[in-house]
């Protein structure tokens, strides 16, 4: 099932190279009439459509080898679906631990936000997946927000991350993820600074 899952994503990924090299063009052995352009937009869109559909799935699910084929071949890793969420807003809020590590190590930017003004993280902590939470919360999205997690949301979109936790009932897990990652930086700096001569 697997092997078939990766087979389909293969096809779809080498159709998709050909509608990405320029997706409002029909190749050159296509008719040049209007009506036969419009129709080859139509189709590649569709395909467009269709690839991105087993992407998030991919992601969904899991399922890293399809997921590499698909960012191999090109595929924009912040692209989001009809519900405004990346593939990697999925892997996180799935458990997806491997599809979120494939995914950032591709260049996936933890900081977009979905409609509602959450980020990977937010999933990540609403679904209580922690271990996924400690990964994402290394990547400072908040660096310019200087709110306090008690203070108001006043605005989604610029909601930290702890007024995420704070609103969802999670601060206490939240300050507890925070505490470990400095306590195992201070570790690491104080081990390297120890190797030092």
């Amino acid at each position: 099932m697997k092997t078939n899952r990766q087979l389909v994503a293969a096809l779809f990924v080498l159709m998709f190279a050909e509608v990405a090299a320029d997706p409002l063009q029909p190749s050159a052995q296509m008719a040049p009439a209007k009506a036969t352009e419009q129709r080859v937009t139509s189709q590649q869109e569709a395909t467009l459509a269709e690839l991105s559909r087993y992407f998030f799935a991919a992601a969904r699910s899991g399922e890293t080898a399809v997921l590499k084929e698909f960012l191999q071949a090109g595929f924009p890793v912040d692209t989001t679906n009809e519900g405004s969420y990346t593939a990697l807003m999925i892997a996180a809020y799935q458990g997806q631990a491997t599809a979120v590590d494939l995914l950032l190590k591709a260049g996936a930017d933890a900081c977009i936000r979905d409609k509602r003004g959450h980020t990977a993280l937010m999933g990540a902590m609403i679904k209580a997946e922690w271990g996924i939470a400690r990964q994402l919360y290394a990547i400072d999205c908040d660096q310019q927000n200087t709110a306090k997690a008690t203070d108001a949301i006043t605005d989604k979109s610029q909601m930290t991350a702890a007024q995420f936790a704070e609103k969802f009932g999670q601060s206490e897990k939240f300050k507890a993820l925070a505490t470990q990652l400095q306590s195992a930086e201070a570790k690491h700096a104080s081990t390297s600074a120890a190797g030092q001569p």
